[in-house]
């Protein structure tokens, strides 16, 4: 039982994250922001996701990162080392 207990958790844990990544490229992509507020939501996201999957930083830079570049991109241009 306890197996199926922790594999519920698991999928609980991953429904919860798509739906703070969904919300977050929504924020980014209707709300008035500043590109800092976007980042920092992205920053707060990642954090949150860091808390809920420990050591999967890798994960977050192939899967989630690229999605949250292209949507700061796509509405502030492309980050220059000024920004930054």
């Amino acid at each position: 039982m306890e197996k199926n207990g922790s594999l519920e958790d698991e999928n609980r844990r991953i429904r919860y994250l798509k739906m703070i990544v969904n919300l977050g490229l929504a924020l980014l992509r209707q709300e008035r922001l500043s590109r800092r507020e976007a980042e920092q939501i992205v920053e707060s996201i990642r954090r949150s996701a860091l808390r809920m999957f420990p050591g999967k930083e890798s994960t977050w830079e192939i899967v989630y990162a690229p999605r949250f570049r292209r949507a700061i991109e796509e509405r502030w241009g492309k980050s220059t080392a000024r920004e930054s």
